[in-house]
């Protein structure tokens, strides 16, 4: 019911997975698992060798397995039918139960190392299906999509090397409120498509109904709906063998690469996902040449997780600068004149979803092209980005406490007591024919293998807030009061914590102790004091003594801090001199390897600014906003949070 954009981008990839898969992002409860099981029963039946652990293709030799070559060269390959399968990968599943891995009971018996097809084989010519996927680890996900794109899976460990045919539909689904797919991993997806909840009434009924009646008679809805499978089905099956002869014509790439251009998108996989996004298109409506209304169609599956972002102008899909694009691309082609598209099937007839006679169609009522250049975000361009270069996403870290679920293993080092059992008998196998022992699985030093563990890991964010009786203080407060429950919103789903200390007078006070509570928040920041001289060292010494706390009780924690100040010291510690004072502890703070974010909040020149000397001293990163708000700084936080 509904979700009609998600059924044409799971087709186009069941017409061609050369597509890329699917990355399905939506709230909860939206069906997203639902429809990519439902793709499963109108796949047409796909011929396969019979035998193969591998469902090696019997009229496609380049694609065999190494097993089905040695067969064929010993005679006939016999062959079989059978539907494609749901693979399901869980988030918690390791390497090897992806990859593959040895295979302990052969090598315990004979003492010979075979491999032991792991998902990605089962998965070929199939759907892989991994729900949740940003939560999947990074590797898993690196692994996945450099099969998904190469067809092929290469496995290197435990002394086997081996290469199989891993050519599938992946289908990854997450819900956004839980943390996003990081960029680079973004773009790999061919399609992404947002789904979100019906909202009129009658149609929130009908899905009741459906599902009612599914659950008092599965068989009797089955066969309700068993005609429009069949004719999917069909027209699938069509589609596919359409597909080989469908034109790409020089205006439509002319096009593609022109809207990608203007987009603003990265690299050329866009363009090259879109070229074969709209022929699978084409082919599954009855024709053999790809118009614009297929662009139309595909264009934002492509582009709406490939539009660049920057850290303080969230870019989105943007349809009427899409289609206005487009027109103007199709108009500007060297061969717009030619004429050579048509709304007419492959039969003669109109085609399915042939809207009008022109080239291009359009919704819009705007016939301006939107400006494509974003608009100034609030933020002026960074300055001295003298980032330290620090290993490791604080999303997700090796644990070094043994915590954590476990995800892969390594030979056993001197003092490691977390031994990784199954990697350890898989070490130690292919050598029991050749060692004596009383025991059934003769073990040796060498073969041990540990643990290594992975947990996710939030940021411990401390704003050290200037106070002091300078200009603007009530405005600096205020801001980062508002940025801290900002932040705090959804400080849950990253496992972030977020402080705030303020100085003023002579000395500095922990205001909020790192928490997740935007309640406690709330109460502790009603009233804050402000006036007075600034204590600028002695605000950064205690926002390190309150994150040196935070590493003690997690030292995996990532310890952020944001200082937001105009850098006009002048109280020092034990009578000091405040600027010398402060650039001194903004040495130690770096020493420290805490991140800093300095937010200069200062009227004067940025050449003269103290804040940016405390920027440079202590390796962070120097900020001047143009308006002191909130949202400003919060979103600037979270962009830095966001790209470590």
């Amino acid at each position: 019911m509904g979700q009609e954009t998600l059924k044409t981008a799971l087709l186009l990839n069941a017409v061609d997975p050369r597509v890329g898969g699917v990355l399905v992002r939506g709230e909860k409860g939206t069906a997203k698992s639902t429809a990519v099981r439902a793709l499963v029963a109108i796949l047409p039946e796909m011929d396969v060798v019979e035998g193969c652990r591998f469902s090696c293709d019997p009229a496609d030799p380049g694609s065999w397995c190494g097993e089905c070559r040695d067969r064929r060269e010993k005679g006939k390959l016999p062959k079989t039918s059978r539907r494609p399968y749901v693979i399901d990968l869980p988030v918690s599943a390791t390497e090897d139960r992806l990859v593959g891995t040895l295979n302990l009971e052969h090598a315990l018996k004979h003492g010979e190392r075979i491999f032991e097809p792991g998902m990605l084989a089962q998965a070929n010519r199939s759907i892989l299906y991994v729900d949740e996927v940003n939560l999947l680890d990074d590797h898993l996900v690196d692994t996945l999509l450099d099969s998904a794109a190469m067809g092929v899976n290469t496995v290197q460990r435990e002394g086997i090397e081996f290469s199989h045919p891993a050519r599938f539909i992946l289908v990854g689904t997450m819900n956004p409120e839980e943390g996003d797919v990081r960029p680079q991993l973004l773009d790999r997806f061919g399609l992404c498509v947002e789904v979100e909840g019906v909202r009129e009434p009658e149609s929130r009924v009908e899905i009741v109904r459906r599902r009612r009646a599914f659950e008092e008679d599965p068989s009797a809805f089955a066969r309700h709906w068993m005609d429009s499978e069949d004719e999917l089905r069909v027209s699938l099956k069509h589609a596919r063998l359409r597909l080989p002869s469908i034109d790409l014509a020089d205006d439509v790439l002319f096009a593609i690469a022109d809207l990608c251009g203007r987009m603003g998108v990265d690299g050329h996989r866009a363009d090259l996902v879109m070229a074969r996004a709209a022929a699978a298109h084409a082919a599954l409506d009855g024709r053999t040449t790809v118009e614009a209304s297929d662009l139309h169609t595909v264009a934002p599956l492509v582009l709406a997780h490939r539009i660049r972002k920057t850290p303080f102008h969230d870019e989105t899909y943007d349809e009427d600068r899409v289609l206005s694009t487009l027109r103007n691309s199709f108009s500007s082609s060297p061969e717009s004149d030619d004429g050579h598209s048509s709304n007419t099937g492959a039969e003669g007839g109109p085609a399915v979803g042939a809207q009008a006679p022109s080239r291009f169609t359009t919704t819009s009522s705007s016939a301006e092209e939107p400006d494509p250049v974003a608009a100034v975000a609030a933020l002026d361009a960074p300055m001295d980005a003298a980032r330290r270069s620090m290993s490791g996403r604080r999303q997700e870290t090796i644990s070094s406490d043994g915590r954590g679920r476990y995800s892969r293993s390594e030979p056993a080092r001197a003092g490691s007591t977390d031994v990784a059992l199954d990697a350890t008998i898989r070490a130690a196998a292919p050598h029991q024919s050749t060692r004596d022992g009383a025991m059934a699985i003769n073990v040796m030093p060498a073969d041990v293998q540990t643990k290594v563990r992975k947990r996710k890991v939030g940021a411990t964010v401390v704003f050290c807030v200037d106070s002091s009786g300078s200009m603007g203080a009530s405005d600096r407060m205020d801001a980062a009061k508002a940025a801290v429950l900002d932040l705090l919103v959804d400080a849950y789903q990253r496992r972030d914590r977020v402080g705030l200390v303020s100085f003023r007078g002579d000395d500095a006070e922990v205001v909020l102790a790192p928490t997740a509570s935007v309640e406690l928040a709330q109460l502790k920041l009603k009233n804050i004091p402000v006036g007075g001289a600034t204590p600028l060292a002695a605000g950064m010494v205690r926002s390190l003594e309150v994150l040196e706390g935070e590493r003690r009780r997690d030292s995996d924690v990532v310890p952020w801090m944001v200082l937001v100040t105009d850098g006009r010291a002048n109280v020092g510690l034990n009578g000091g001199l405040g600027s010398e004072d402060a650039r001194a502890v903004a040495v130690r703070v770096r020493s420290a390897k805490v991140r800093v974010v300095v937010i200069d909040t200062g009227s004067g020149p940025r050449s003269v600014s103290g804040a940016r000397d405390i920027a440079a001293a202590a390796g962070g990163e120097y900020i001047r906003l143009q308006s002191l708000d909130g949202s400003a700084v919060a979103q600037a936080v979270r962009a830095r949070l966001a790209s470590d």
